[in-house]
């Protein structure tokens, strides 16, 4: 009895230690579009690896990829990518863990790389490290610029995914090198990625560049803080009133919600958790049409208490629309809901919102 007894609690330990050491890092989840959103094949074949503590960038090398102007067509680009991996290099899938396009949308590579230790095919060595792809071309001859909400959008995905103990700083050897548990993939090997135009913004200091500080802060607390609730994610209700759509291009995601405007009050709701109490600046996106209402009433709940500001969705669609700026507390709650009670004759819009720290 007493080994059964030992035995069960040395497997509950385990597994305990097992979800730890898969468990992402301190930073929230950023809105990411997984590998259902954007469309991906099937992998041929799933390897793992045992740990995860280097995160290595690369850039596509791709002009056209850099040209977005939706997450739709990103997501086309990364299906492109995939394609080619699989289909020219004979990969079991695309190669890169996670990618990000300049407009700051995060797309979820190799099977398995938001819930376990998929092993990616990125830079020849692939030993307990993640691909963290910037999309573009950052080297001569196009030299594009990856955006500032690129960047972002890129230590966001990197101070969530890798789990703990996991700074940012520090080094040590990979592939016979000393590289740091942030670098270029030039550091692992004889290749211009990610380009003079990303990588300057990692560099060989261990301890500094934009991106490792970047990183750091967010895992730390003290940098910049973003959260995103679409209308697909678990934070996102409506009633049956509500229905998703899709025939109006300019939406986050997938699709967005709509309902036709009455005196009614049946409002979609958005639960946001945050991870720090403090001054965040609320953005909301739509798709914009001549048949939305002029005035759609966003009620917005702070601590000082609920503020409604009445927006255009005839015009401004496609983009982060900034509703104001407030304190909120930490935790879960409905801190945004969009009424349809405005003017009739028209459909309001409910798609994403956005809380940046």
């Amino acid at each position: 009895m007493k080994k059964n007894a030992n035995r069960l609690v040395l497997t509950a330990v385990f597994i305990m230690m097992a979800s730890l050491l898969f468990a992402a890092g301190s930073f929230p989840q950023p809105g990411i579009c997984t590998r259902s959103c954007w469309g991906a094949r099937s992998p041929k074949s799933v390897a793992y690896m045992s740990a995860l503590n280097r995160a290595v960038i690369h850039h596509t090398a791709q002009a056209t990829d850099f040209n977005t102007t939706s997450q739709s067509q990103s997501a086309a680009n990364v299906r492109a990518i995939q394609n080619y991996h699989m289909d020219v290099n004979g990969w079991a899938d695309i190669g890169y863990n996670f990618l990000v396009d300049k407009l700051g949308y995060i797309f979820e590579g190799r099977y398995g790389s938001m819930t376990s230790f998929s092993k990616g095919a990125h830079d020849a060595v692939n030993y307990n490290s993640f691909g963290f792809n910037v999309m573009g071309y950052f080297h001569p001859p196009y030299s594009q610029q990856p955006t500032v909400a690129q960047r972002n959008a890129l230590y966001d995905v990197i101070a969530w995914r890798m789990p703990n103990p996991f700074t940012g700083f520090g080094s040590g050897t990979y592939n016979g090198k000393t590289v740091g548990f942030i670098c270029g993939h030039r550091n692992v090997g004889s290749t211009a990625c990610p380009g003079d135009n990303m990588y300057q913004y990692i560099g060989t200091n261990y301890s500094g560049g934009e991106c490792r500080l970047g990183v750091n802060s967010r895992i730390t607390g003290g940098g910049s803080v973003t959260v995103i609730v679409d209308n697909t994610s678990a934070g996102f209700s409506a009633s049956a009133n509500w229905w998703a759509g899709s025939a109006t291009p300019g939406y986050y995601g997938t699709n967005y919600h709509t309902r036709g405007t009455a005196a009614v009050s049946d409002p979609a709701q958005w639960t946001v958790n945050l991870p720090s109490s403090g001054t965040y600046k609320v953005y909301a996106y739509w798709s914009a049409g001549a048949n939305r209402p002029t005035e759609a009433p966003f009620m917005v709940t702070h601590t000082g208490g609920t503020t409604t500001v009445k927006v255009n969705q005839q015009i401004n669609g496609g983009k982060w629309n900034l509703l104001g700026t407030w304190s909120f507390n930490q935790g879960s709650a409905v801190r945004v809901k969009l009424s349809c009670w405005t003017t009739a004759g028209y459909y309001v819009i409910a798609d994403a919102v956005k809380f940046v720290k």
